[in-house]
Order: structure tokens, then C-alpha cells, then sequence
């Protein structure tokens, strides 16, 4: 706008020199002048044609409708939030629906698992015009809005009545365990409304076999509680099973959100096996935070004496035999101390903690690990622990590492010289190790805060970099999600290192019916795939020995009571930012018209050229 001033300036100053210098036509040249000026001024602005960031109120609504599974639950107000969103568009505008993700408006019940409103409100900004929210206000996202999206946006909330109801919140079931051990599910049940009943009947079956019929209290509404029960050991046989819980409450109004499913793998043997020679504390608190933290079968052996050994669960003594069975059967086997009982016979993944070996140098004194992390398949799961809380170690077991060996975690002594491995890795052939040379990690574990998390941390990323050959096992390119809440699609993951397919069919059976969908794998190697609830058994025939179970469960968290959470409307008004261009203004050209057109007239009735 300024070289367009600026040129309508040296317009005007050469019109004034013409007319009433060069040409002397005093007041009449005035006239002239300013003739020339605005047909002149008009053409350069056509020719330039510049931008003006126009801000425009008013114009036709764009509605948001909720259309998330709580919008239809028990107390739910779905058929007035409709009426509500085509009255407000009666005189124009526009319904969308939004959830999980946005989508045009149609009559059909509310199917989104999700309630995220901020991609819906950057849309109706797009469009233009007032936004408009109707809502039962259970918004997971209304605490991270942008203030950019809310000023001048109308929220219309429909809260939920409340209704007397019991749901299963939660439920933790561990993913693997061994046949002769009980298998523990940890229950979140909530409540709400009067209920006619303070106990709940759970019944646990399996397909049309019932594995455990329990009461349980249930907390006094509204509120939560955590209950635990277990199934006897030997219940299941090995192998895959799909578990069904469901809690029968009298006066319930919303049964979909008693009916919970776990996927779980029972095996013969353990998948992680801790042999402990001699025992000790390192030993010790290893096994307990292996259990916690590896959500698998764990079983610790330890020896007392010169051939004596004790199950570190049971306190029973078993036999060396017992214990060499189970250490070559394992998943993954954990050398504590002394490596000469099943070592040099093991062919899987393997941890060892050779901090017993008299072959080997320890250099005893304080070992600070260093926060500085070695580039390692372990590095990403550990940076961001805080070091400086961790009491130093006691010692380390000198250990060069070799060529094809990588170092996960480092310490010096006293926090200066020369750095010393403590946590080595090598993965040969396909076979993944690793070798922990520090001494007194347990410590960590026993002052508990962030050295436990630490501890618990480095636990963690190890056994599952060890586990990742077990976990694809008998699925070697394509996993699916086991268990997912309706209204949530099923996740299918390409395994990492592999050059991801466009494309892929999959073949599902629910029940006696058959079907084929096709995956679009995105670029990362996910693919998603939405399916209505019930247990679905997949395969991919064009991949080797890709095929599971997938189950999508009838609960979801929209249907569970929730706190109202959606935003108040910003203060402000809503508004679009629009260009406006020149040429889009039709009466520039009539102006540059008429105004030379009287500047050549007068011209000539003045006598000039």
C-alpha cells in the first residue's frame, strides 16, 4: 500500500506541474488536475492490485455436533442435541460431527470413541461464520485449547441425567503366565446413581465355559475401587485364551460398560527365569522388580547351600535338575553370580551378572554412572533419568567390551577418569545378550524414589529389548492391537526394520461370518482398521504365519460417567480474516473511466491538445 501511495503522490505533483505551471489554467487546472489524479490513481491500483486483510463478522453458523458413544449412553441426550444443531441451522449453515475425528453431518446414532474438539473448531474457523458446540460437556481435549479457537465460540451443553449404573473401569491382566500359577485380575469398578444393590456378581468364563463366579462390594456411589481376585492355578490350558468379565449389578441402567475381554498367553514355562548362585540381596530385589516390571511370567531360583536351591516365590527347596529345565526352557534366562549351571548350554536371549566369578577382576571403591548415555538400542528408554540422585555403585566387574559389543550405561570412580562399562550388549545372529558389570544396583531399588525409578527403568528397557524375539513369535509380520474399546479402531503394526507394504489383505471370522478388508499402511508401519464389537480371529495369507486375535470390546470410556469439562465461550467475537483484492472492487474501472473521460472533455472545451 505504500508504493501504491507513493505513487499517486508523484502523480499528483506532476498533474499540478502540467496544469498550473507548464500550462498556467489556474483554478481550472486545479480541476484538472485532481481528474487526472483519480483516473490515474485508479489505473494503478488496478495494475498493482493490492491486498487488504479484510476482518468479517456475521454470516451462517457452523454447528459441532458431539456425536461421541457418551452422547447415547444411559442419561444420554443425543435426540435433543440433534434437534438443537438443525434449529440453530435453520436459516443456513452447517452441521459437523466430531469425536475421535471430524466428519460431515448425517441421522446416524453416535459411534466416535473419543470427544477431541480442537481439529473441529480449527475446521468452523476455516469456514467462517459462529461456532456453535452441543455438547454433554465430556471434552477430553478442553484443558490444552488453543485461546486462538474459543473467543466468540457458543457451547450448548446437554449434560447427561444421572442414572443408577455400575461399570468395570479398569482391568489389569498380565499378558503371559505359567499354567501352575493363579492367574490375578485387578478390577476398577466404579458407581453412580442409587443403586439397588452394594454388591456385584462377577462372572469370569471363557467362550461358553464359566472359569469363576465371585461377589464383590461395590464402593458407595458415586465413587471407585479397586478389587482383586484370581483363577486357580491349572485352569487353562497353554496356549491363547480370550477372557470375558462381566458385573452383574442390580438397577444397572448401562450394561455396555460391565463387559471387559483380556487376551492371555498361558505358557508351559516361564518366560523370564532368574538363577541366583549364590543368593544375596542383588538377587533378591532382581526378581521382584523383574515381576513388577516385565508384566510376564518370572520365576527366581536361588542356592543356599552346596546343592540346595530354593524357588525364590514359594520358599520350596527343588532340584538342581528343576532348576537347568527351567533355565533352558526359558524366554529369557538371568545369570546371577556363578554362570557355570546352564550358560554354556544356552542358545536364546540371556542377561548375565557376573559379579560372582573369581575369574574375574572387580574394582571395588564408588562407580558414579555418567549422564553422558553411549549411543545404544537401550538409549532412547533411558535418557531422562536423573543420575545425580543414584547412590554410586560399590564395585565393577572389569569387562572389555569386545568388537561387536555395544555399552548401554557407563560410570568413572569418584566421577573422574577413565569410564568403565556397566551395562554391555551385543545382538550376534539374532541372538540378543546382555552383561551388567556393576555392583550394588539393589541399593537403588531400597532407597526407593528416583533411584528405584531408575532401576525399574533400566529393568524394563532391557528385558524387552531381550523379549522382542518372543514377543513376535509365532506372528513375524503383522501384530494387531488384542484388545481395543468401541469406537477405537484396530491397530496393525509392520514390524520395525522391514520395508513397509502399501497395502495388505486381511481375512476375519466373527462367529461363522467371513470377511476380507484391505490395510493402508501409513509410513510409520501402523494401519487401522475399524471394526464393530466382538472377537474377530485375522489373517494375512500373503504373509507366513501372520494371524491373531483381535477383540473390540462393547465398553468404551464414553460410556462411564465423566466430569464436565468443556470450556467457556473466549471473549471476543467471531470473526474470518478475508483478502480483498483491487480488481475485485468493480467501481475502480468505472472511476478510471469517468475520470479520464471528463479530464479529455474539458480539455477540450478549454482549447488544449
Amino acid at each position: 500500500m505504500f508504493s501504491v501511495a507513493a505513487a499517486i503522490a508523484v502523480v499528483a505533483l506532476l498533474a499540478g506541474f502540467v496544469y498550473l505551471y507548464h500550462e498556467r489554467q489556474r483554478w481550472s487546472g486545479v480541476g484538472l488536475a485532481v481528474l487526472r489524479v483519480i483516473g490515474v490513481g485508479a489505473l494503478l491500483l488496478l495494475l498493482l492490485n493490492p491486498v487488504r486483510i479484510a476482518r468479517v463478522t456475521g454470516g451462517a453458523p457452523t454447528v459441532l455436533l458431539d456425536a461421541s458413544l457418551s452422547m447415547q449412553a444411559a442419561g444420554g441426550r443425543w435426540h435433543e442435541a440433534v434437534d438443537s444443531a438443525r434449529s440453530l441451522t435453520r436459516g443456513g449453515g452447517a452441521i459437523l460431527r466430531f469425536g475421535s475425528h471430524l466428519g460431515p453431518f448425517d441421522g446416524s446414532p453416535p459411534a466416535e470413541g473419543a470427544t477431541r474438539l480442537r481439529d473441529a473448531l480449527t475446521a468452523a474457523r476455516a469456514r467462517g461464520g459462529p461456532t456453535i458446540v452441543v455438547t454433554d460437556g465430556e471434552i477430553e481435549d478442553a484443558g490444552s485449547l488453543p485461546p486462538a479457537l474459543t473467543p466468540g465460540t457458543r457451547f450448548v451443553l446437554l449434560p447427561r441425567d444421572t442414572v443408577p449404573s455400575a461399570a468395570l473401569l479398569t482391568l489389569d491382566v498380565p499378558e503371559r503366565v505359567q499354567r501352575d500359577d493363579s492367574l490375578s485380575l485387578t478390577l476398577g469398578i466404579g458407581t453412580w446413581g442409587a443403586l439397588s444393590s452394594d454388591t456385584g456378581r462377577l462372572v469370569v468364563t471363557e467362550g461358553e465355559r464359566r472359569l469363576a463366579l465371585v461377589d464383590l462390594p461395590l464402593p458407595r456411589a458415586p465413587g471407585s475401587a479397586r478389587r482383586r481376585i484370581a483363577l486357580r492355578p491349572g485352569l487353562l490350558a497353554a496356549g491363547p485364551h480370550i477372557i470375558r468379565l462381566d458385573l452383574q449389578v442390580e438397577g444397572d441402567r448401562e450394561p455396555r460398560d460391565d463387559e471387559r475381554y483380556a487376551v492371555v498367553e498361558v505358557s508351559e514355562q516361564p518366560a523370564v527365569v532368574v538363577v541366583v548362585d549364590p543368593a544375596d540381596w542383588e538377587g533378591r530385589f532382581l526378581v521382584t522388580e523383574l515381576a513388577d516390571v516385565a508384566r510376564t511370567t518370572v520365576r527366581g531360583y536361588a542356592r543356599t547351600g552346596r546343592r540346595t536351591w530354593l524357588d525364590m516365590r514359594t520358599l520350596g527347596r527343588v532340584g538342581e535338575d528343576q532348576v537347568q529345565m527351567a533355565a533352558r526352557s526359558a524366554g529369557l534366562l538371568v545369570l546371577r553370580g556363578r554362570l557355570g549351571v546352564v550358560a554354556p548350554e544356552r542358545r536364546g536371549p540371556l542377561w548375565l551378572w557376573p559379579t560372582a566369578d573369581p575369574r574375574l577382576e572387580v574394582l571395588e571403591g564408588d562407580w558414579y554412572l555418567t549422564g553422558d548415555l553411549p549411543a545404544s538400542p537401550l538409549a532412547g528408554r533411558l535418557a531422562g533419568l536423573e543420575w545425580d540422585s543414584l547412590a554410586p555403585l560399590t564395585g565393577i566387574v572389569s569387562i572389555a567390551p569386545r568388537e561387536s559389543e555395544w555399552v548401554a550405561l557407563a560410570a568413572r570412580q569418584g566421577r573422574r577418569g577413565a569410564e568403565q562399562p556397566v551395562l554391555l550388549g551385543r545382538d550376534s545372529a539374532g541372538t540378543r545378550a546382555l552383561t551388567t558389570a556393576g555392583i550394588g544396583l539393589w541399593r537403588w531399588r531400597f532407597r526407593g524414589g528416583a533411584a528405584r525409578e531408575a532401576y525399574r527403568a533400566i529393568l524394563a528397557a532391557a528385558t524387552d529389548w531381550l523379549l522382542v524375539d518372543r514377543s513376535e513369535a509365532g506372528n513375524a509380520a503383522v501384530r494387531a492391537s488384542p484388545v481395543v474399546q468401541a469406537g477405537m479402531p484396530v491397530v496393525f503394526r509392520w514390524p520395525p526394520g522391514e520395508s513397509v507394504p502399501d497395502s495388505l489383505q486381511v481375512t476375519l471370522r466373527a462367529d461363522t461370518v467371513t470377511f476380507t478388508r484391505t490395510l493402508r499402511f501409513r509410513p510409520d508401519g501402523s494401519a487401522i482398521l475399524p471394526l464393530d464389537p466382538g472377537v474377530y480371529r485375522w489373517a494375512a495369507p500373503d504373509v507366513r504365519d501372520a494371524r491373531g486375535v483381535a477383540v473390540v470390546e462393547p465398553f468404551s470410556d464414553e460410556y462411564p460417567a465423566r466430569t464436565v469439562l468443556a470450556p467457556p465461550a473466549g471473549v471476543g467475537e467471531a470473526f474470518t480474516l478475508l483478502e480483498r483484492h483491487a480488481r475485485e472492487r468493480w467501481w475502480l474501472f468505472v472511476v478510471a473511466v469517468l475520470a479520464l473521460a471528463a479530464e479529455w472533455a474539458w480539455r477540450q472545451r478549454r482549447g488544449l491538445p
